[in-house]
């Protein structure tokens, strides 16, 4: 388990990208080896391709079971076509040289929680879910504890430097059998250990080996964790001036910066893809400005959230990549999209409107509507934040797990009290829901006692049940 280290997963339990990754394929039923010796609790998960790392995501416990291991760590790969009940297998050799050592791999940038299992990201001591402190920071490494304690002179107790024969302050002679080096104990352990654990052994329960193998062969020679992402052109040091010229000046010539920007990436599609990370990173930088100004409207942040959208998925998910957990997998990047994509905790959008909106997001990779009713249906399997629901009248809509019917009812006969009376084309305006599923919110609502319907010219309008009250 020295090969890898705890991976951050999203909402939906995939795996978040790292800068400049792609995502190449992804297998299930995935089980770990480290050597000829099965890993207890990494023995049926899906084991994830990218550019850079070999991801797996266990099946039950995907936040606690859940590892990553760098491509770059793999020396060569050999195969195992198995033989009665043995499934196949890929054989990765791993170059021990180019493997950090353990005391790294604790400071990284990922620590789980000994407390609540949370992966946190970044160099911090505290989690960023319950506070507790990081426990491996906390303790000091034995090795530290060691160099300490042989350098101590046993006359006068002068703590010396690890190097030293003699002690700085009586000259007495240091132990020199106490004294430890950086290669002794540690090292005679390190290499008997791999020699006999440098191999990692993926085995494929329900087929997908071959292809697997093809691509991971193929992720390796690239080496695309070799390659740097472009440098950002260096800026011109530029005199600032002082007063209201100044600032209007400062600001037509950021508004034209963006003008260029805009008018560069959508020339052509070459063009488009290589300014990709800088207009994200230029949405997301007005994205802030915007909420962080109590002023604008929400209609400000809707705009920019449907903008947003518009840059797409990167790596959809598709039949290819994914194979016989295709469904699943499209369950997980649906998720990941619905929660951008949903304005509020408890909202609620039609089956029909999320098929529009997740097959544009996926360019050119389209579904059809039954792969997005299957997927939809995995989301209370893969214990997602999303439930799919069917009306009595048969429409079928995607709603967040905090979504109930009470919390409906109870925010309908709000608007009621409010505007006197509302009818499905008021509250479609107010909620911002389609038609059809403000008509459905009612009539649940009148069932359940809150309100009553008034039937006229106009058309149906509901009121508050005064019946309750009195």
């Amino acid at each position: 388990m020295k090969y890898f280290q705890p991976t951050i997963l999203s909402s939906s339990h995939r795996p978040e990208p790292q800068p400049n990754e792609t995502l190449i394929m992804q297998q299930g039923h995935v089980g770990l080896y480290e050597g000829k010796n099965k890993l207890d609790h990494y023995q049926d998960g899906i084991c994830y391709l990218t550019s850079h790392r070999l991801i797996y995501v266990d099946s039950t416990s995907p936040l606690e079971n859940s590892i990553e291991m760098s491509l770059a760590f793999i020396k060569d790969i050999e195969t195992y076509g198995g033989f009665l009940r043995s499934s196949p297998k890929i054989i990765i050799n791993i170059d021990p040289t180019i493997v950090p050592k353990e005391e790294d791999q604790i400071s990284g940038p990922v620590w789980a929680c000994s407390i609540c299992s949370f992966l946190n990201k970044g160099a911090s001591e505290l989690c960023e879910l319950c506070g507790v402190k990081n426990a491996l920071a906390s303790e000091p490494s034995p090795a530290l504890q060691n160099v300490t304690d042989s350098s101590t002179c046993t006359v006068c107790t002068f703590v010396n430097h690890p190097s030293m024969i003699q002690c700085e302050i009586c000259g007495a002679d240091l132990p020199r059998e106490i004294v430890p080096t950086a290669t002794t104990s540690s090292s005679s352990i390190v290499s008997n250990s791999d020699v006999n654990h440098t191999q990692i052994r993926l085995s494929f329960r329900k087929g997908g080996q071959p292809t697997f193998l093809t691509k991971l062969k193929a992720a390796v020679a690239e080496k695309q964790w070799e390659k740097k992402a472009p440098a950002p052109e260096p800026t011109t040091p530029t005199k600032r001036g002082v007063g209201i010229t100044a600032i209007e000046d400062r600001i037509q010539k950021s508004t034209l910066e963006v003008t260029e920007t805009m008018t560069d990436a959508f020339q052509d599609l070459d063009r488009l893809m290589a300014k990709a990370t800088e207009m994200v990173k230029l949405a997301e930088s007005i994205s802030s400005k915007i909420s962080k100004e109590t002023s604008n409207d929400d209609s400000e942040l809707s705009t920019l959230r449907t903008q947003l959208l518009n840059l797409g998925i990167a790596s959809p998910v598709t039949r290819g990549s994914a194979g016989s957990i295709y469904h699943q997998e499209l369950s997980r990047e649906l998720a990941e999209f619905l929660t951008k994509f949903f304005q509020k905790e408890d909202d609620m959008k039609s089956l029909t409107d999320v098929y529009c909106l997740f097959n544009r997001a996926r360019g050119v990779a389209l579904i059809s509507p039954e792969d997005l009713y299957k997927a939809s249906q995995q989301f209370e399997v893969l214990k997602l934040p999303f439930r799919l629901r069917k009306f009595s009248s048969g429409l079928l809509v995607i709603q967040s797990l905090d979504m109930n019917d009470n919390r409906a009812a109870s925010r309908i006969l709000r608007h009621v009290k409010e505007q006197g009376s509302l009818s499905a084309l008021q509250l479609a305006e107010i909620e911002k829901l389609a038609l059809v599923v403000a008509s459905e919110q009612l009539i649940v609502t009148e069932r359940m006692g809150f309100i009553c319907r008034d039937e006229g010219p106009s058309g149906l309008t509901f009121y508050e049940n005064l019946f309750l009250i009195s």
